[in-house]
This record gives structure tokens, C-alpha cells and sequence, in this order.
């Protein structure tokens, strides 16, 4: 295990190859089409029924239809994306970047990344795969067979229920990865990790929106001290009278999250009802969520512990509200006890008492002991005058706080020249001045701590010299709420098009107020805001994910034919001998015999392509079908005119179709790119195709499952 450390942080963003781009900007104008056509469609038609009960932020697998409204609206954005223009940028450290993605791509070795820190540990796979089977041998055991079945189904059970199973998705199968405790003691010797379970059940996304309602009310009605964030910590700590009198217990509990039972998350819902109302659905609901498998080679693995799968696992959409509410009714206990001198947030705890040393000692045991009533082991100190809590050290003796940075751990900031949108690089440096100042109780600790920060500023490239300016609270300002739609292209420095300035002129150009839609789509409805493309960690996760599924592959795994065509057939094999190939972008090249005129057309196929060209050639011969692609009612016209005619075909290019992994279908998103940027390879193809949504993402609903 070797540690490696970038220098630069892995948000870093390097310039985007031109085909990546516009597939990225492509996917993004889809998505703002098909918006825009669902709320045109409902103003245009108020009598269509519209859904009363919660969809719980899933959106509709449905296609809207076209809006003649629209018509010249994305006509005008399809061309905006043909005309966008590049140029080559190149820069010192946009250059490091793309030599170490090189030097990455080629490794032969993963990178494991630290836990709390910015380090990376190259591993050989063997390694890593060892030291994740003994982690996970530790915390779990082999599940059955159907358990991922009987999971499955009663996630469909609840959102059909809630009317809502033809928008919600099967589980993903998502392999479990470590991070590594570098930051604990004796590391290199032994090496600590934290097992991270990233399959998150959908129906977690509705308990988290519960649990949000519940918790909110629960907190303010009980009074006790829940903290969201480092700011109420240090209002908690300004409020202390007399804090040279006082001394910290400071308190970490070990393994929260998967350590909460389901007993206990049931004892803490009941305290709650005592406050909030919760429905016997509601409390379903949350209990499900928390039913969920870890995958590892594709095998589910369950916690040995417990029963029925349950398992609190850290990343999950409502961990964090789950260890809150938790959290919350064992800090009742400790309230009506201590008062609001004790505090939590998630699994980290604070108190201070004006006692005496041996009465610290003695409260100490006596938290201790209301953990251990609920099944709870915390790592506890007393009687400290100083305490480093979560990003900040809090000193009772000179009544002062300020910034605290984990050891080992370097500070890494992105970078001036990053590939990130303008107004998040102008931000960076006022708001890491904005947070070391509010970390800092004066100007003389801003001062005494700010070189790290300013040395780790400079180092990125930024000219910003950090000053102490205390935050003084502005007046509110009443927003008025509209319904906004945003535009999120994508930002990359070598676009010399101005994508947003084109994009507003395209709005107002065609939502005059003449236009029956101007109402709803105007400047002050619709809006821009950029997104940025793949980062530093995005190209380690997926070299980290191709490394382990290529060493997963074993001898004995059945390789699927490349051509399933007879013997005696071969030579004429439509794909050159890989016609059973599946995933793919495919060309027609059709050519007529009178004139040796040639027509292009371009598809795709997520089955094998011997499937789709059986398709095909049915479409030429069945008359009924000659109008199910632009190719069939070519063909047809040629028959009409009597034009004898041969058909070619060839593979374009290898994607993966829509998986509830990835979320992404690469393959429509490819077959899209050619349609609109390589129109010569596709001469008999539309552009009304790039506005139609994937077909394939529809068959990991749960509302496909029998």
C-alpha cells in the first residue's frame, strides 16, 4: 500500500473533448424539452386531469407529446447545438491534469481513497480485494437467494400503494467500495476502513421526506440541542456563561449508523408520535427503507446481526435523518437530565459543565450508561478545557473557537484554470474567507490560522489574500416564488460559443407576448445556470470499477459468440461476422443500382443486432410495417419506383444502453450525437428523433416486475 497524493483536488475538472461535450449538452436540452412540453401540454389543456396525491420528487417515465407551440423554439435549440464552436486551450495545469488521467488510465493498480483526508493509496487488486471481503465478513453473511426478490416486492407493494410504482426503480446492484481511516492512530500497521454500502433503496427518497417532517417538528417541539451544522455549534458555545469554569465531555458514538436496530428506530418512532403525527404507512415506510443488501461480485450479503435485512448504511437517501431522529430521542433523555448543556450532531456528541472534576467523571458514566441502555458503545473524554469538534477548536479557557483541521490531511482547493463555470471559481476564495472568519472568533486567531489556507489559495492559482471579516447578518429579503425552469448546459473553456447568451436570445425570440405561451415561458420563467462536467474522482471511480470488473471475469465464464450465422453463411453475415454483437450505434448504407446513389441511416440496438436486422428485413417485406423506421420507408419508396437497391451495414459504435447503475443511457445519447452533429452519416434520419426519451430505462421500474 503506497500512499499518493495528487496535489491538486480531485474536483478538479479537465477540459471536455468536443464529442463529450455536445453529448452532455445534447442530454441537457433533452431534458429541458421534454419539461417544457409537460407544462406546455398542461396550460394548453387545463381539462387533463393532474396527479392530487405526492409523486415524492419521482419524475414521469412518460414522453410528452410535441407542442406545435414549441415547434420553433427547439428548432432553434438543435441548431444552436450544431453551431456550437470549439478551440484549443491549453494550460500548465489543464496539461497535468490530462497527463495524470493518462498515467491513471494505465495503472494497473487501483486508488483508494482516505476517509477524512484528501490522500490516495494505490492498492493491486488482490489486495483490495481481500481487504474488502475481510470487512465485509466482519458485519455480514451470504443472504438468501430471494431475498433481494422479497425486498423488491415489497418496495412495489408501497409505491403502488402510493400510486407512484410506474416511477420508481428497482434497487441498483451497486458493488460496495472502501474508504481508508488514515487519520487513526498506527495505520500503515493496521489498516482501518470504512465499508461503504452505495445500493440505496428508491423507497428510501420517500422515508427521507418523512423523516425530514417528523425530525423538524420533533426538535423544535423537545428543545434539544440536534445540530445541523458548525455555525450552532459555536452559538451554543457563545451562549456558555462563565467558561473558564466549565469543562467539555466530548463524546463519538462507535459505529452509529449500522449499530441503530430496528427495535431501536422503532422506540424512537414512537417518542416521536408523542409529538408529530405518524401513520402506521408512515412507520412502514421508514422500517422498509432500511431494508437493504450489500453487493459484492454480484453476490448479496446481509448484516449478520439482524433479521430481515435491516441495515442503516451510511450514503443512503435518509441516513442522515434516520440518525437524527435517533439521535434526537436518546438526547431527551440526556435534556431532561443536563439541560441544553449537551449536544449532538449525528454521532458526534458535546457537553459543558460547570462542575466539579470528579462530578464530570461521574456524568460521564452516566451518559455512558444511557447509550448502553440503547445497545450503543461511544468513545467518551471528560474534563477538557479544549476539544477539537468537528472543523473547529473550542477552548472553555480563553473563551475562543477556531478552524481545526484533521492530521494527515492536506488542504486541496480546485483550481483557477479547473474546467468549472466562472462564478464558481470567482466564489471559492470569498467563501473560504467567509468561513474562516466565521470559524474564528477574533482577528487574531483569523490571523494566527489563515497562512494554511492562504498557502493552499496560492498554490491553486488564485490572487485573493484572505482578510478577517466577520459575517454580520443581512436583512431578509422577501423572494417572490416563481416557477422556474432551468436550463443547465454544460460549461467547458474550449466552447467559444456563448451557450447562455444564445440561449436567452432564443427565449425571447420565441415567446413574444404575442405567443399564447409567454405566459409561462418568458425570462423571468426560464432561466439558465451551467453544470459542469466530469471531475478528477469521476475518472478514478471508473478506472477503479474497470480494474475490478476486469480481474472479476474468470476463464470459465461462457464468452457470447460474436456471429450465431450458419457455417455455409458466414460470408454473408450482415455485420462482417459480428452480428450477435449487443450495445451498439449501427449504419445502413443503402445504394441504389440506377444511379449508385447512396443514403445513410443510423440506429441502435441494446439486443444483439442479428435481432434488430431481423426487424429490419421484416419491415421491407411486410408493407404494414414501412413506416416503423426513416429506412423502411425508404426501402418502400425504392420498391414503389421499382429501383433494385443493396443495403450495407457497419458497426458505429459500442455503448450501454440505460442502467438504474449509471442512470445514463449511452447508447440513445450516441445515436443522438450523430443524428445532430455527424448529419453526413445519417442522411435519412430526423432531428424530431433527439427530442424522444429512452426507450430503455422504462424496464427497470417496479411497475414491470410481475
Amino acid at each position: 500500500m503506497e500512499r499518493t497524493n495528487l496535489g491538486y483536488s480531485i474536483k478538479n475538472i479537465p477540459i471536455a473533448h468536443p464529442a463529450e461535450y455536445l453529448k452532455r449538452l445534447i442530454e441537457q436540452t433533452g431534458n429541458l424539452i421534454e419539461r417544457m412540453r409537460w407544462k406546455a401540454l398542461f396550460f394548453l389543456n387545463p381539462e387533463i386531469p393532474q396527479k392530487d396525491t405526492s409523486t415524492y420528487g419521482f419524475k414521469t417515465r412518460n414522453s410528452p407529446k410535441a407542442v406545435d407551440e414549441l415547434k420553433q423554439f427547439e428548432d432553434k435549440l438543435l441548431t444552436m447545438i450544431q453551431s456550437v464552436q470549439f478551440e484549443e486551450r491549453s494550460h500548465q495545469f489543464q496539461s497535468k491534469l490530462n497527463k495524470d488521467l493518462k498515467v491513471i488510465k494505465n495503472s494497473d493498480k487501483l486508488l483508494v481513497k482516505a476517509d477524512k483526508t484528501t490522500n490516495f493509496y494505490s492498492l493491486d487488486l488482490e489486495s483490495y480485494e481481500k481487504l474488502i471481503e475481510k470487512n465485509i465478513t466482519k458485519a455480514y453473511m451470504k443472504a438468501d437467494n430471494n431475498s433481494t426478490d422479497k425486498i423488491t416486492i415489497e418496495d412495489k407493494k408501497i409505491a403502488k400503494q402510493l400510486e407512484i410504482d410506474n416511477r420508481v426503480e428497482i434497487t441498483a446492484k451497486k458493488e460496495a467500495f472502501l474508504t481508508l481511516k488514515d487519520h487513526k492512530e498506527n495505520f500503515m500497521n493496521v489498516q482501518t476502513c470504512r465499508l461503504i454500502n452505495p445500493s440505496k433503496p428508491e423507497i428510501g427518497k420517500i422515508s427521507k421526506q418523512i423523516l425530514e417532517r417528523i425530525n423538524a417538528v420533533l426538535i423544535k417541539r423537545t428543545g434539544v440541542n440536534q445540530w445541523k451544522n458548525t455555525a450552532s455549534v459555536i452559538d451554543w458555545f457563545n451562549k456558555i456563561p462563565d467558561k473558564h469554569e466549565h469543562s467539555f465531555i466530548i463524546f463519538d458514538i462507535a459505529e452509529f449508523y449500522p449499530s441503530i436496530t430496528e427495535n431501536l428506530l422503532k422506540k424512537a418512532l414512537n417518542f416521536a408520535s408523542r409529538y408529530v403525527h405518524i401513520s402506521e404507512e408512515d412507520k412502514h415506510i421508514i422500517v422498509h427503507a432500511k431494508r437493504s443488501l450489500l453487493y459484492n461480485d454480484n453476490t448479496p450479503w446481509r448484516k449478520s446481526k439482524t433479521k430481515d435485512s435491516f441495515d442503516v448504511t451510511m450514503g443512503s437517501y435518509d441516513g442522515a435523518e434516520t440518525c437524527e431522529l435517533v439521535g434526537t430521542y436518546i438526547l431527551h433523555d440526556l435534556t431532561r437530565k443536563y439541560g441544553n448543556k449537551i449536544g449532538l450532531y449525528r454521532d458526534d456528541g458535546l457537553a459543558a459543565f460547570q462542575t466539579k472534576p470528579k462530578q464530570t467523571e461521574n456524568i460521564k458514566k452516566e451518559i455512558c450508561a444511557i447509550f448502553k441502555k440503547h445497545n450503543l458503545s461511544i468513545t467518551i473524554e471528560a474534563n477538557k478545557k479544549t476539544v477539537e469538534y468537528l472543523d473547529i477548536t473550542l477552548n472553555l479557557t480563553k473563551g475562543t473557537h477556531q478552524p481545526y483541521m484533521k492530521p494527515n490531511n492536506t488542504l486541496l482547493y480546485v483550481h483557477s484554470e479547473s474546467n468549472h463555470p466562472p462564478s464558481i471559481i470567482r466564489n471559492i476564495p470569498a467563501s473560504i474567507n467567509k468561513r474562516l472568519s466565521n470559524l474564528s472568533s477574533n482577528e487574531k486567531i483569523f490571523n494566527e490560522t489563515k497562512y494554511l489556507y492562504q498557502k493552499a489559495l496560492n498554490d491553486s492559482g488564485y490572487k485573493h489574500t484572505l482578510k478577517y471579516e466577520p459575517e454580520t447578518r443581512p436583512t431578509q429579503k422577501r423572494n417572490r416564488s416563481r416557477n422556474i425552469v432551468w436550463y443547465n448546459p454544460p460549461y467547458s473553456k474550449n466552447v467559444i460559443t456563448n451557450i447562455g447568451k444564445k440561449f436567452l436570445q432564443i427565449v425571447n425570440e420565441s415567446f413574444p407576448k404575442s405567443n399564447i405561451l409567454s405566459k409561462i415561458f418568458n425570462r423571468n420563467t426560464v432561466k439558465i445556470s451551467y453544470s459542469c462536467m466530469s471531475n478528477v474522482s469521476t475518472a478514478i471511480t471508473s478506472h477503479n470499477k474497470y480494474l475490478i470488473n476486469k480481474g472479476r471475469e474468470t476463464k470459465q465464464s461462457a464468452k457470447t459468440k460474436e456471429c450465431t450465422c450458419p457455417k455455409k453463411k458466414k460470408d454473408t453475415c450482415p455485420m462482417q461476422g459480428k452480428c450477435n454483437t449487443s450495445g451498439i450505434v449501427y449504419q445502413a448504407t443503402i445504394t441504389r443500382h440506377d444511379n449508385k446513389i447512396e443514403e445513410t441511416y443510423v440506429g441502435l440496438t441494446a439486443t444483439s443486432f442479428k435481432l434488430r436486422y431481423s426487424n429490419h428485413l421484416q419491415s421491407f417485406k411486410n408493407e404494414r410495417r414501412k413506416n416503423e423506421t426513416e429506412l423502411s420507408k425508404y426501402v418502400w419508396t425504392l420498391k414503389d419506383l421499382n429501383v433494385a437497391y443493396a443495403i450495407s451495414w457497419k458497426t458505429l459504435k459500442r455503448c450501454k444502453p440505460y442502467s438504474n447503475l449509471t442512470k445514463r443511457c449511452n447508447l440513445c445519447l450516441h445515436e443522438k450525437y450523430i443524428i445532430m452533429c455527424k448529419p453526413e452519416k445519417c442522411t435519412l434520419n430526423k432531428r424530431s428523433e433527439l427530442s424522444s426519451s429512452c426507450r430503455h430505462r422504462k424496464k427497470f421500474l417496479l411497475s414491470t416486475i410481475p
